[in-house]
């Protein structure tokens, strides 16, 4: 199995520490921020292989986080998530580049598709 990056941002601790106990224990390398801003420093200096990224945050919201790491990552796949129904932000994000967006709560095999979406292939 290759092991896979994963940036996950999300206000909510709880599904940070359900991708990190998830993915984690598959081996895979996975880093939690509960900030926008704390994401975008990181793209900065770091690689990730897939973001999973929650639209609704406070300031800055997931879309404009999205729009950031798209402009200095533009080949890094986002999969957004919301517990909102919140069609434009969501209709924003695809027409920024997210692959897909989870609507929460998920199964775990929600987000093993869209990691599959994301990378092109099963991990």
């Amino acid at each position: 199995m290759e092991k896979i990056k994963v940036l996950v941002v999300d206000d909510k601790r709880v599904i940070g520490d359900l991708f990190g106990y998830i993915l984690g224990y598959s081996g895979h390398d996975v880093t939690v921020v509960q900030d926008g801003l704390e994401a975008i420093e990181l793209i900065k200096t770091s690689r990730f292989d897939v973001v999973f990224l929650d639209i609704v945050m406070p300031e800055p919201d997931g879309v404009t986080v999205l729009e950031r790491i798209k402009s200095l990552s533009p080949n890094t796949p986002v999969v957004m998530m919301s517990g909102y129904s919140i069609h434009e932000k969501r209709q924003r994000a695809k027409e920024l580049g997210a692959v897909t967006c989870l609507k929460k709560p998920f199964e775990m095999d929600e987000v093993r598709q869209a990691l599959k979406m994301a990378l092109g292939k099963e991990i």
